[in-house]
C-alpha cells in the first residue's frame, strides 16, 4: 500500500481479467506486503458507464465461479490474482440498495 501511495480510508480499484471493483482501504500490519484481503458479502452494483466496475466491492466479480461440489453447489473458498491502485476516477453513486424503478 505504501509503495502505491495508498492510505487508510482511500478508495482503491482492484482488477483482473474477470472484472474490477472499488473498495475502501484498511491498512493492517496483519496482512503481508503484496497481499490483499477482502471479505465477501457485498451486493453487486455494476456501473455500466464506467466499464462495468462494481461500485460496492463485490469480490466475487474477481473470483472464479466454482461451486464446492455438484451435490452441495455451495460457495467454495477462492483466491484470485488482482492488481491494485488508488482510485482517482469519478465519484460513483452506490445504487445497490435502491428499490427497482418498477416498485
Amino acid at each position: 500500500a505504501q509503495a502505491r501511495g495508498i492510505q487508510d480510508g482511500d478508495t482503491v480499484r482492484l482488477w483482473n481479467s474477470r472484472g474490477q471493483i472499488l473498495a475502501g482501504a484498511v491498512i493492517s500490519e496483519g496482512i503481508k506486503p503484496g497481499v490483499i484481503c477482502i471479505h465477501e458479502g457485498a451486493w453487486p452494483d455494476l456501473d455500466l458507464t464506467a466499464d462495468g466496475i462494481c461500485k460496492n466491492g463485490a469480490v466475487n466479480v474477481l473470483t472464479k465461479d466454482l461451486p464446492s461440489s455438484r451435490l452441495g453447489n455451495g460457495c467454495a473458498g477462492n483466491t484470485a490474482l488482482a492488481w491494485l491502485e488508488k482510485y482517482n476516477g469519478p465519484e460513483l453513486t452506490l445504487t445497490a440498495f435502491e428499490p427497482p424503478a418498477s416498485s
